[in-house]
């Protein structure tokens, strides 16, 4: 597959919908009913008691043929190496398929199982969203307000002139014009290396903008380490207790979280490809951006807290959901999609309302894709980057809608 020519928030994307990554040897959610492939090391099955919110999805319905399609599709993609990672697909509450395959670290042979931890890339950008638009409904910013009154004097000593428009509904939506921190030339060459969010922002602060404010849409992770920089500035709280406070501990997300360094032990280690190992990444590089870490059955609840309203009121959420920013002809990130939202890609999947976004750094591709009015969530997460996840997920969405959407 064709490396991705726009890196998305430490995420590249090419025409097809493409994919993210996950840890093995954490004790993370207790299995039932599992069922093991010892020909291709495929596991399959479902989670034990995960609470009782309403999002929270139960078993699957005995024998059904969508899930038994979908396991077949990711079997047939696993034994010809297409497919390393997890993947997990509930509808209206119930499981259609919960598998995984591949190995999370292939130096020690620890298998990929359903609830491995992966590094999520730039879906960390729907969290980091929402975190705002929590802090905006508490009182403590506006999405129409200016910046640089929250940058200066913390992680900048002056405001450029050219910055004094931004505001924090520009920066969420890729319309402020800051260049991409990922076109620098040593972007990825500092990857592995710790850094503080100060020197992070030093780094492009001083670029000229790609255009007016406002004016244009063009993907910017900078825009997102910006916004994180402004969830620290008026909580006075680093990025990852902010995170815990106000959505992975209120929704009992145990498995997702931030790292200035590394995931927790057992989380998947990335590849390029199968058997080429890409260079470690340190958390405090990819930040608000693309640095948080989950499993698919936290990003399954995660997506379903929307349809329940346990994530914010119902207009915080249709807000989250809502466009505000046209895509280029193209679609943003050159993939299907008609808008921006906050952290979600605006789509209609066969006439059927879509959310999603993707996930793409060295080593790790994701995919998270929610069909609000059919409450459908589809989870795609790989530790070797050149999987198609977008591709993979939009498939199963498509079997999950029904025969009369997927010619399969």
């Amino acid at each position: 597959m064709a490396k991705w020519p726009i890196f998305v928030g430490l995420l590249g994307i090419s025409t097809a919908l493409t994919g993210g990554a996950v840890p093995s040897a954490a004790p993370a959610i207790a299995v039932s009913a599992i069922a093991v492939s010892a020909g291709d090391g495929v596991v399959t099955g479902l989670g034990a008691d995960r609470g009782a919110a309403t999002r929270r999805a139960g078993p699957p319905a005995p024998h059904d043929k969508t899930g038994a399609a979908m396991r077949e599709y990711l079997r047939v993609l696993a034994a010809s190496k297409e497919f390393t990672g997890s993947a997990l697909v509930v509808r209206r509450g119930k499981v259609l398929v919960r598998f995984a395959a591949g190995e999370a670290d292939e130096a020690k042979h620890i298998p990929n199982r359903p609830d491995t931890v992966f590094r999520i890339a730039s879906v960390t950008k729907q969290f980091t969203s929402m975190m705002v638009l929590k802090l905006r409904d508490r009182g403590l910013l506006g999405l129409d307000d200016r910046v640089c009154p929250y940058l200066v004097p913390a992680y900048i000593a002056t405001c450029p002139p050219a910055w004094r428009p931004i505001t924090i509904r520009e920066i969420l939506t890729h319309t402020s014009g800051i260049p991409d921190i990922q076109g620098l030339p040593d972007f990825y060459l500092e990857l592995p290396l710790p850094t503080t969010t100060r020197r992070l922002i030093q780094r492009f602060v001083n670029l000229p903008l790609d255009f007016e404010p406002g004016t244009s849409w063009k993907y910017s992770n900078s825009g997102y380490i910006l916004a994180g920089a402004i969830i620290q500035r008026v909580t006075h709280k680093p990025y990852g207790a902010v995170l815990r406070k106000l959505i992975t501990g209120p929704l009992d997300l145990e498995h997702t979280g931030y790292s200035r360094g590394d995931p927790p032990p057992g989380y998947a280690k990335g590849y390029y490809t199968l058997g080429s190992p890409a260079p470690p990444i340190n958390g405090s590089q990819a930040f608000s951006a693309t640095g948080i870490y989950s499993n698919a059955d936290d990003l399954v609840d995660w997506d379903r807290s929307f349809g329940a309203y346990e994530v914010a009121p119902p207009a915080t959420v249709r807000q989250a959901f809502t466009p505000q920013a046209p895509c280029p002809s193209t679609g943003c990130l050159n993939l299907p999609s008609s808008a921006y939202a906050f952290g979600w890609l605006v789509y209609r999947l066969n006439g059927h309302r879509l959310r999603y976004h993707p996930g793409l750094l060295p080593g790790y591709a994701a995919s998270n894709m929610y069909l609000p009015d059919d409450d459908i969530a589809v989870v795609v997460l790989s530790n070797v980057e050149n999987t198609d996840t977008n591709g993979i997920a939009r498939h199963l969405a498509l079997i999950a809608l029904g025969p009369s959407e997927c010619a399969c």
